[in-house]
């Protein structure tokens, strides 16, 4: 089979590969569409853990075409999307029904090879029937599944008022779930006018650009009720309480590189009363993001801006975050 390999940190090949059988509970998927995210050009930086060599890909969906030992035969022929997330099952997070924080997660496309390959064998425990859904659409439920994620530990109540910093494919995607899960308004800012434009498309309610975006929001200061990051920039993410009002949300859904630090004052989220949340990758959340996307309730197509044959990935995962590109996917069928 084809499939994209990092053979180690900085380097990106296409290689012919002997195509995978799945094992015991495992199915074998041909690949659909496979998206790529920051995460993989941090892991193809080293600024991400991972195992190498890897086939990365977490964002992807395909048919099932085999299935291993104690595999229901039905699943052969089914269209799928993939979870990637594989926690140990055993450690106190995984006890406490908080899998994605398991002591020893692993992930397809991160620590075992995921997507960005014509075939791709997982757990039949990680795979979500899509119906009709087109595999790039599909393919997006796992970050929409983040978001999902984010969105329930943030719990936004009717009425309220929302800033969203970042209007990317995550950011514009944070945005339709807070708005269907009760936000009466989302405000959002980011450098890029197009992006904005796309934004107020997808129903945002105001939008502001850069700069004179920021000082325009002077007014607001102490206003909104949510404030998100969806840029991973710390000073993006420092500037955060400056923007929330009392008694409200900071939701840190953007990844910061691991060595950042900002600077907050304690006694200011204490008199404020202020709650700080952080959100990490998906739990148990694909099957809600893929109804999602089923019911139109969030729109993911408009996000995906180029789509590519796999022999292009290496051109694709150095345009990523590039003012003309939302999300890049490689499409196999």
């Amino acid at each position: 089979m084809k499939a994209v390999q990092f053979p180690s940190v900085g380097e990106v090949r296409v290689v012919e590969l002997p195509d995978p059988s799945p094992g015991p509970g495992e199915v074998l998927i041909r690949v659909g569409a496979c998206g790529i995210c920051h995460t993989d050009v941090h892991i193809l930086e080293g600024n991400y853990p991972a195992r190498f060599p890897l086939i990365p890909g977490h964002e992807f969906a395909g048919t099932v075409v085999a299935a291993g030992e104690g595999v229901d035969p039905s699943w052969i022929g089914r269209r799928v999307a993939v979870d990637p997330n594989v926690p140990c099952g055993q450690c106190d997070a995984c006890r406490e029904n908080q899998q994605n924080l398991c002591a020893h997660l692993d992930a397809y496309g991160v620590t075992m090879n995921g997507g960005f390959a014509e075939l791709a064998v997982v757990k039949v425990t990680n795979i979500h029937p899509i119906g009709d859904l087109p595999f790039t659409v599909a393919a997006l439920a796992e970050p929409l599944a983040c978001v999902v994620h984010g969105v329930r530990m943030v719990r936004p109540e009717p009425a309220s008022h929302a800033l969203i910093f970042g209007a990317g494919p995550i950011g514009l995607l944070l945005m339709q779930a807070l708005k269907h899960a009760g936000a009466a308004r989302v405000t959002m800012v980011d450098l890029h006018a197009r992006r904005l434009e796309l934004a107020r498309e997808l129903g945002a309610d105001a939008t502001l650009v850069g700069t004179e975006g920021l000082e325009a929001l002077e007014p607001e200061r102490g206003r909104f009720h949510l404030v998100a990051d969806a840029t991973g920039v710390p000073a993006v993410v420092e500037q955060m309480p400056r923007y929330v009002r009392s008694g409200g949300k900071l939701l840190y859904f953007g990844v910061c590189p691991p060595d950042a630090e900002i600077r907050i004052r304690p006694y200011d989220v204490y008199k404020r009363d202020l709650q700080i949340i952080g959100s990490f990758s998906l739990r148990k959340t694909l099957a809600p993001a893929l109804r999602l996307l089923a019911s139109g309730a969030v729109q993911a197509k408009p996000l995906i801006s180029h789509t590519f044959p796999l022999d292009d990935f290496g051109h694709w995962i150095r345009q990523v975050g590039r003012a003309e590109t939302m999300k890049l996917q490689a499409v196999l069928e």
